[in-house]
């Protein structure tokens, strides 16, 4: 029983230091973006804007109730930014020295109700 105490014990204090480490720059979606009008998987374009300061990152998922996401691609990438598509989402990284706009695109194909469609995402995006 000290022997489980004791390994139950370290675990905390291992939970603790990857918590303390983990970065913390990161922006929740609801956050940096803004009025992001929901795609269809019709052969459809819509246009998102992301608000972020310079040096943040921008984490936001892509999925929506009825879609099932069969692939994400990067079109267009960022000019100045970073951008990395992780599952379903894509992370959105701004430089350090980041003021003004910069912007993306990403393709989304899948099926939405059971039929097969794509969507383009184009992002632009305010530093600040």
């Amino acid at each position: 029983m000290a022997r489980m105490t004791e390994v139950l014990s370290m675990i905390a204090i291992l939970a603790g230091l990857c918590l303390s480490l983990a970065p913390r720059s990161a922006t929740a979606s609801g956050i940096c973006l803004l009025h992001a009008q929901p795609f269809a998987l019709r052969s459809d374009t819509v246009r998102w804007s992301i608000k972020i300061k310079a040096g943040s990152e921008c984490i936001q998922g892509l999925r929506w109730s009825t879609i099932m996401i069969d692939s994400i691609s990067i079109v267009e990438a960022p000019k100045s930014g970073r951008l990395m598509i992780q599952g379903p989402s894509f992370r959105y990284f701004a430089n350090a020295n980041a003021a003004g706009s910069d912007s993306f695109k990403i393709a989304i194909s899948g099926t939405s109700l059971h039929v097969n469609g794509t969507s383009s995402i184009e992002v632009d995006v305010t530093s600040q």
